[in-house]
């Protein structure tokens, strides 16, 4: 989806609770063994042990209207993605963000997409300011907090582990004063038959967790995998991968062998994922620098996509002082 010309990222912040588990505590307690350790290519996880997913988003998002130096009645739009529990049952967690940063009147809604609903929400809100000449600003906040009982953050996937944390970027039509970015283009491709994969064996249930203890994605792509091979994913996967990688860069009015696109920054997956999935077509279609930034995260969920931004930012600011020396 082509952008234009004018709207830009005003800042993009992360927040990650002080606690860890290292990946040494999961072989300990026998989760991982050494294989898996390999495959996941991780140090350690981010674990709240005391904020609520929301309350994550919440602490990002007033820590990016802060860096804006914005008031948060500049904000008319808050949207705010997670994938799994947010500690209430039947409740709206994007009017809980919006309250909290001080922007109560802002339209609010939440955005499910899976792990890919950070970036879809950005791109929505860009299309609300293109269509709505009166909002001045959106904000787009992401939070989940992947905690047992109902989950464990090593072994309820295949090649990932799970981080918590929140995230939080404002989106607005460029002005005078200084941004993280200029947003030129996104790209979205869809294979929902894919959807099977994770239920695949499962009839509905009535309740959440009707059918494990715990979240368990691998028992369904294991079955699903039995059923039509893994061959069917992997080309899905990189027929897509690629769509979404030509499409952006075009949109952009960029060629793919443009010497401006300096880096292309890798979703925060497992090690072995990353290498049988995405290292093959971005060695193929691009010739930018892949950057890793999930060795001491873990997946995030649809978190990765703002948090990467930001420590894309940060990477660049600490590059540039680094040459001034």
């Amino acid at each position: 989806m082509k952008l234009g010309n004018d709207l830009r990222i005003k800042t993009v912040t992360s927040w990650f609770p002080p606690d860890r588990e290292a990946v040494e505590d999961a072989v300990a307690e026998g989760k991982l063994d050494a294989q898996d350790v390999d495959r996941l290519g991780l140090s350690q996880l981010p674990v709240s042990a005391r904020w609520s997913a929301p309350e994550m988003a919440v602490a990002a998002a007033r820590d990016a209207i802060s860096r804006a130096g914005w008031s948060p009645s500049k904000v008319g739009l808050v949207l705010y993605t997670w994938i799994y529990h947010q500690g209430h049952d039947i409740w709206s967690p994007p009017h809980f963000v919006a309250n909290e940063v001080g922007a109560p009147h802002a339209l609010s809604y939440g955005v499910q997409q899976g792990c890919n609903a950070g970036a879809l929400a950005l791109q929505l809100a860009a299309l609300h300011l293109d269509a709505e000449p009166g909002l001045d600003a959106a904000l787009i906040t992401t939070g989940d907090r992947f905690a047992p009982p109902g989950f464990d953050r090593w072994t309820s996937d295949y090649g990932l582990g799970f981080g918590d944390a929140g995230t939080a970027a404002l989106l607005h039509r460029g002005d005078a004063g200084p941004d993280d970015y200029a947003l030129r283009s996104l790209a979205t491709a869809t294979a929902a038959e894919l959807e099977l994969m994770m239920r695949h064996g499962d009839d509905f249930s009535p309740a959440p967790l009707s059918h494990n203890d715990y979240i368990d994605l691998r028992r369904p792509k294991k079955s699903y995998v039995e059923a039509y091979g893994k061959e069917k994913f992997t080309s899905i996967a990189s027929r897509l991968i690629r769509k979404v990688i030509v499409d952006s860069v075009r949109d952009a009015g960029l060629r793919l062998d443009d010497p401006r696109i300096k880096y292309v920054a890798l979703p925060r997956l497992g090690a072995y994922l990353l290498d049988a999935n995405y290292v093959p077509v971005l060695d193929e279609v691009l010739k930018a620098e892949a950057l890793r930034f999930g060795a001491d995260t873990g997946h995030l969920g649809c978190r990765d996509f703002l948090a990467t931004l930001a420590d894309l930012r940060d990477r660049r600011r600490s590059s540039r002082a680094t040459s001034r020396w």
